[in-house]
């Protein structure tokens, strides 16, 4: 009638049932987890696909993939197609005295020939435009020596590396996200549980005030009692199952699933003994292997790089520029009309009004920036190490603590429950026992699933 909080007419006695309990959880214990176990590593998976915030962090990084290849495909030559036709008139000109020159020659030729053989010439006015032109023409430039590609390539490729470990850092958080959001749910799913059962003892519990009362063997104060207990139960359900709706509606929207989408409940965790936890000594070497640091550790080198490639400006540059093609007054394509031209440019900047030396300062100091940065945060994520081992411990002792609670305040309850029933013990000592009860159960919940979101963020911050 009572159903786990209360015994009244066991089958089995106390320590016999008991046993079998035991006995039963070592049975099931490992394949139990194990299906938990599988069913939370599915959501998860779920969420490192479906989550938008993820996709976003993964378009990150092809976006930072394609500046490195763009960054590379400097190095490799460029070719173009350049097409010109113009029509001109006016303009400057150019004399040339061709008459003036040959035409005392041309008089004296023809003296002596006695003929007129050698007319007389016209000075010319050359414009400087065509009136009609065209130049249509391949061209092929090959960077030689360029050092700024070098490092600007070193650069794009940091840039990348660090946006990856971006998105490691986003995708550990959010599977410690989607776990501790499971459990939280799990919690509200238990402790609503536990309301509904303390529910059925009060009504059947107030059923039997109410017997009592018409029998006149009690007073109606008793019944009104049973009454306001069993209406407190019902809003303490009420709150619990608001819990549950706002912790599945973030678990969904964690999945990306519409909020209201039903979960699959599988509370075996928190049957599991407390594993051991790392040694606090042990806790320094695995905060290398966060992803933050490396983050940091990617903007030192490419701070590094950047100082290098301002350093590089002052040095000369030199390319290799091919032109092929072909131009002449009339648009046409013929042998006649081809040319070929290759070019060795050079190019060194003697002056820039020292902004190259400002941008080596302003790249030296976003280095040092980020030294400070990684030092910091080597403290942080250590502070955070011990931080989560610490909880880690506190939360072991707090499972195995509360469990002794709710076996003593069970037998309690129990012992209380008989005598009540038997009318050797008043209604407010079979209310105190039932609120330990409640109590205790309701404790030793929230340790159980506080202490397994405990572990989810010992690992994050451990880079388990």
């Amino acid at each position: 009638m009572h159903d786990s909080l209360s015994i009244t007419k066991p089958v089995l006695p106390m320590r016999h049932f008991t046993s079998l309990l035991s006995a039963l959880f070592i049975f099931f214990l490992v394949s139990a987890l194990q299906a938990q176990s599988a069913l939370l590593d599915q959501y998860v998976e779920e969420g490192l696909k479906s989550n938008l915030a993820l996709q976003q962090q993964n378009l990150s990084v092809e976006k930072s993939l394609r500046a490195l290849e763009e960054a590379r495909g400097l190095f490799m030559p460029s070719l173009d197609l350049n097409a010109r036709y113009s029509r001109a008139a006016g303009g400057r000109t150019i004399g040339f005295p061709v008459g003036d020159l040959l035409n005392p020659a041309y008089s004296t030729l023809n003296q002596l020939t006695g003929s007129d053989r050698f007319p007389a010439l016209q000075n010319v006015d050359v414009p400087f435009l065509r009136p009609e032109e065209h130049e249509t023409k391949l061209r092929l430039i090959q960077p030689i020596i360029q050092p700024n590609l070098y490092y600007n390539s070193q650069i794009k490729s940091l840039q990348h590396q660090s946006q990856q470990a971006a998105v490691s850092v986003y995708r550990r958080q959010l599977e410690a996200d989607i776990r501790t959001g499971y459990f939280t749910y799990l919690k509200s799913v238990k402790a609503i549980g536990l309301y509904n059962r303390v529910k059925e003892l009060q009504q059947a519990n107030l059923q039997l005030n109410q017997k009592l009362l018409n029998n006149q063997k009690i007073t109606a104060d008793v019944v009104y009692a049973a009454k306001a207990d069993l209406s407190d139960t019902e809003l303490k359900i009420a709150d619990a199952e608001k819990n549950r709706t706002v912790a599945a509606a973030y678990f969904n929207f964690l999945l990306n699933k519409p909020l209201e989408t039903s979960i699959e409940v599988d509370t075996t965790t928190a049957l599991a003994v407390p594993a051991e936890v790392l040694a606090q000594k042990n806790l320094i070497p695995v905060i290398e292997n966060r992803e933050e640091l490396s983050q940091v550790r990617f903007g030192i080198q490419a701070a590094e790089r950047g100082t290098k490639l301002y350093r590089s400006n002052v040095l000369p540059t030199l390319n290799l520029a091919v032109d092929y093609g072909f131009q002449g007054p009339k648009y046409r394509f013929t042998a006649k009309d081809d040319f070929i031209q290759g070019s060795l440019v050079l190019n060194w900047r003697l002056f820039g009004g020292f902004q190259n030396r400002s941008r080596i300062a302003q790249a030296n100091l976003d280095k040092l920036q980020l030294e400070t940065r990684y030092t910091e945060l080597q403290q942080q994520l250590r502070l955070q190490a011990l931080q989560a081992s610490e909880n880690l411990h506190t939360g072991r002792q707090a499972v195995e603590t509360n469990r002794q609670r709710v076996a003593s305040s069970r037998r309690y309850f129990e012992i209380v429950d008989k005598k009540y029933r038997e009318g050797a013990a008043l209604y407010i000592e079979y209310l105190a026992a039932l609120t330990t009860l409640t109590n205790a159960e309701n404790s030793l919940i929230l340790a159980e699933y506080d202490y397994q979101i405990r572990q989810v963020e010992f690992k994050r911050v451990t880079a388990q």
